[in-house]
């Protein structure tokens, strides 16, 4: 019978015999940090409220702000820094979406820089791309659609990244609510 002992590498063994864990990659945290501060240099004041005021989507940590509930001390993660610029990101133009066949070379870091959705949009059948809807319009569809379905037929996909425990929390209760099991 053949053995599934993983043997260590070169570097695995040259990793022991080096203090500190020299030529080892590391987490620069420093330069990450530089990184995301540049981001969000169109934005300080609001990244700073975000960091100082909102909760971590990174993680499912209880904080506020700066203080975590859970741990002693503060709380700013790796992740959440790196999440910061979703939150801070400007509305994109809303001519952008009236036609998204130029859109379809895009890949996905390049069409989120684009910007967050100012408002609810549309695209009705064939058309081109997207028009601008009232929030009362968009419920009133979204209401109209639910209603012309049954719970069993219809699901809620909450996928996106950055999203808080809370939000998927308030998601499932809303599907179940409408009387939906399909989360």
């Amino acid at each position: 019978m053949a053995s599934h002992r993983i043997e260590p590498t070169w570097k695995d063994r040259l990793a022991q015999v080096l203090p500190f864990g020299v030529g080892v990659t590391k987490p620069k945290h420093y330069r990450d940090l530089l990184r995301v501060i540049w981001q969000n240099r169109a934005q300080p004041g609001y990244a700073y409220q975000v960091l100082t005021r909102g909760v971590c989507d990174g993680c499912a940590l209880g904080s506020t702000g700066l203080h975590d509930w859970t741990l002693k001390g503060t709380h700013l993660c790796m992740t959440r820094l790196e999440q910061l610029r979703l939150n801070t990101l400007p509305a994109l133009e809303g001519n952008l979406l009236s036609d998204i066949s130029n859109l379809k070379a895009l890949d996905n870091a390049q069409l989120r820089a684009l910007g967050r959705l100012p408002c609810p949009l549309l695209r009705e059948g064939n058309a081109p791309g997207f028009k601008r809807i009232s929030w009362d319009e968009a419920y009133a569809l979204m209401a109209r659609k639910l209603r012309a379905t049954t719970p069993k037929r219809w699901a809620l996909s909450v996928a996106a990244h950055g999203i808080t425990n809370e939000t998927y929390y308030m998601a499932q209760k809303a599907a179940r609510f409408l009387g939906s099991n399909n989360i």
